[in-house]
């Protein structure tokens, strides 16, 4: 089960609650009912603030969702990708690529390893016919980056 949608849906539970509980403290308000005024501006306070804290949480898991399934992407579709290069693409340190990159191979969202040289190698990587290396996927990629041999497009 993703917790995202749960979340969610129980900020905007508790963010509804706030809201009714604040419109009925302002009726309280408006008919000169203190108590019942207060009462309901505790309420909405108790409500609002747990149900504002769910509903930033739901939404901060569902923009690391995008981000997870990004990075898989990339690093799927060039084949083999080096840390520097993602990092670049994603515009954080290497280090957090990198960690990036494992969380999602952990969250089954992309399949490969890391090589000796620390690139991500993708289990569906094209391997170079001449020498058996992997070989990544891109338009700059013209020839094999181990033996010179030169790729077709």
């Amino acid at each position: 089960m993703r917790s995202e949608p749960f979340y969610t849906w129980i900020g905007r539970a508790g963010v509804g609650v706030g809201l009714g509980a604040a419109i009925l403290a302002g009726a309280g308000l408006a008919g000169s009912q203190w108590a019942a005024s207060g009462s309901a501006a505790l309420c909405a306070a108790a409500f609002f603030v747990p149900g504002a804290v769910f509903l930033t949480y739901g939404h901060r898991l569902h923009l690391r969702g995008i981000a997870l399934r990004h990075v898989a992407t990339f690093a799927g579709e060039r084949g083999v990708v080096d840390m520097t290069s993602l990092a670049e693409e994603i515009h954080v340190p290497r280090e957090v690529a990198e960690r990036i990159l494992r969380k999602a191979i952990a969250e089954d969202l992309v399949a490969g390893s890391f090589d000796a040289r620390g690139r991500f190698v993708s289990s569906g990587a094209h391997q170079c016919p001449a020498c058996g290396s992997p070989v990544p996927r891109g338009p700059e990629t013209v020839a094999c980056p181990e033996c010179g041999r030169a790729l077709e497009g």
